[in-house]
């Protein structure tokens, strides 16, 4: 009998650590998004150079890092209509960027 409560004893204390909530982990959310930031770059410079299978490549590992850290940390990331405010504002500002740098050099950069 004694054996019965001591399983059932054991089994209880490690089902406890396994169904508990996991926190998502900051600072690879953060390595995520950095990663995410130097494959867009990654993508810009395929595009220039022509190499449209290396661009298609870097896009499809950008969906799913992208999947990744929504899975990881849904609360930092939300996919609503701001995020993707911001996420075009980005792209009009470097847009407006290298325009500006192309019009400031005369077309030498």
């Amino acid at each position: 009998m004694r054996w019965v409560i001591c399983v059932t004893v054991l089994v209880i204390a490690m089902a406890g650590p396994a169904s508990a909530i996991q926190k998502p982990n900051r600072g690879q959310c953060r390595q995520i998004g950095k990663q995410l930031e130097q494959h867009a770059m990654m993508v810009e410079r395929a595009v220039s150079r022509g190499n449209k299978l290396w661009a298609q490549s870097t896009l499809n590992h950008m969906e799913r890092l992208s999947a990744r850290r929504q899975r990881l940390c849904p609360d930092l990331y939300p996919q609503g209509t701001r995020a993707k405010a911001m996420a075009e504002m980005r792209r009009l500002l470097a847009t407006a960027g290298k325009l500006a740098l192309k019009f400031f050099t005369l077309g030498a950069m």
